[in-house]
């Protein structure tokens, strides 16, 4: 595995980590979406 791939996986558990440490809260999706955005920006060639 190359390590963009590595990045992309940590970058995705650390959104959805985002999401269930915020407890519902509407800027903590925000925030989990935009690093969930960043992470598919990471696999881009």
């Amino acid at each position: 595995m190359n390590k963009r791939f590595y990045l992309f996986c940590a970058t995705t558990w650390a959104a959805a980590a985002v999401l269930i440490l915020g407890q519902g809260s509407m800027a903590t999706d925000a925030l989990s979406g935009v690093i969930a955005l960043a992470g598919f920006d990471l696999l881009r060639p």
